[in-house]
């Protein structure tokens, strides 16, 4: 018992010390090219100076909106490179400028997301120098520190940052000095790219504002749209599992009492068999149709409610799943559409776990408040999960919407994946 508990414990200092190693090489691609761009930002303060002189005369004002779409650009770029260090998607809130120069201007210069991607330009500029300036600094300290016993070598009687190297004593001295800096480089670096990824989630995330009704009608809209497209959706997976499951079996029901029917005039003796494969079809064509009305909206959820469904799909589930369910808080059940919505968005979560994750531990949590349903699905498996790799995540974010509600995705690479969603059902 105790060698093997002395292998798991070196297996997890070997994944934790592989976790280190693997952050710290994410991070300083990250940190140098943040420190590129805060270059280019210095000199983009410099060009919007310019632009905004050039607009209180008039011909900044067709300058502007191409400035601005840039800063759009580089906001959106930063916004992903941001969301990979950080496992969790930064949407933005962008109005979509159009006509003319002079419309479009004032289109943007009239939206709030203009001025948070104006204010995080500055910060990003001070803070990607910074960071670059001090990881080039700590790396470049440590490599320099740690070769002194090949440059002592090579120059004996030089000397080395103000240190003179007179012996294997001192050069060791120096290599430990190097080791250091890269103990140092090694916590801080990630520390910064981290702390850059917050800052610009912080400024560039989408909030919520005070609408105006046409803003407010074309969320709808486009909610509308989803929830069309997830319905159509619903329809061709309830006729593909109509036609390949029930159909197919009631085909072959029909074509054995054609059969039987002749069996009767010429091979009698053959009719019990035939008969009893027949009970067999017809019995699993019954099972299948079942199976397709359940998919529709389970019985279990009508008969029960939300939450025994639910438990009753953690007990399905093939990954060990750890349940918590807090229902407290809503006098009554929700609406029918809302928990079907909130069943078959855990359904498919646990089902995305059991496939894609990898995973051997998962937890859901069920929890209302007075008008929304909360729901977690948390899994240890290996992370970076894409909307655009087939995992549901896509559809389960277009059910939402249609209700809507929000959802979020929490999944850096080598895990853990958190999935948000909450659903309204107050009136």
């Amino acid at each position: 018992m105790d060698s093997h508990r002395t292998i798991y414990m070196g297996s997890v200092r070997m994944m934790t010390w592989q976790a280190f190693v693997s952050r710290f090489i994410a991070s300083v691609p990250y940190v140098l090219v943040s420190g590129g761009t805060a270059l280019v930002a210095l000199f983009a303060l410099y060009a919007l100076v310019f632009v905004l002189a050039l607009s209180l005369l008039g011909p900044g004002l067709l300058l502007l909106p191409a400035f601005l779409m840039r800063l759009r650009r580089s906001a959106d770029a930063h916004r992903r490179r941001a969301a990979t260090v950080l496992g969790a998607e930064i949407r933005s809130d962008y109005r979509t400028p159009k006509g003319g120069p002079l419309i479009r201007a004032h289109t943007m210069l009239t939206d709030r997301a203009t001025y948070a991607d104006l204010a995080w330009l500055p910060l990003h500029a001070l803070f990607g120098l910074f960071s670059v300036a001090l990881t080039l600094g700590l790396c470049m300290g440590a490599v320099s520190w740690m070769t002194t016993p090949l440059w002592w070598i090579l120059v004996p009687k030089a000397e080395f940052l103000f240190w003179e190297i007179n012996s294997w004593a001192d050069s060791l001295g120096a290599v430990i000095v190097g080791l250091a800096y890269a103990a140092l480089a090694a916590f801080i670096v990630p520390a910064l790219a981290r702390s850059h990824a917050r800052m610009t989630r912080f400024m560039l995330k989408a909030r919520r504002r005070k609408v105006t009704l046409a803003r407010r009608i074309e969320e709808l809209t486009a909610s509308r749209a989803e929830a069309l497209d997830a319905h159509a959706a619903e329809l061709r997976r309830i006729e593909r599992d109509l036609h390949d499951g029930a159909q197919a079996g009631l085909v072959s029901i029909s074509l054995r009492l054609g059969l039987i029917k002749q069996a009767v005039a010429q091979r009698p003796e053959q009719l019990p068999e035939m008969i009893d494969r027949t009970h067999e079809l017809a019995e699993q064509a019954l099972a299948q149709l079942r199976q397709a009305v359940r998919a529709i909206y389970p019985p279990i959820l009508v008969d029960h409610g939300l939450a025994e469904a639910v438990r009753s799909l953690v007990a399905a589930c093939q990954v060990p799943t750890e349940l918590d369910v807090d229902m407290a808080a809503v006098g009554g059940r929700a609406p029918v559409a809302v928990e079907s919505a909130a069943y078959f968005v855990i359904s498919e979560a646990l089902t995305n776990v059991a496939k894609h994750s990898g995973a051997d531990q998962a937890q859901v949590r069920l929890h209302t408040t007075g008008n929304s349903i909360l729901i977690t699905v948390w899994d240890n498996g290996r992370g970076g999960v894409s909307e655009d790799a087939g995992s549901g995540i896509r559809g389960i974010r277009r059910r939402v919407a249609a209700f809507d509600g929000t959802t979020e995705l929490t999944s850096p690479d080598q895990g853990p994946t958190t999935l948000r969603v909450e659903l309204p059902c107050g009136s």
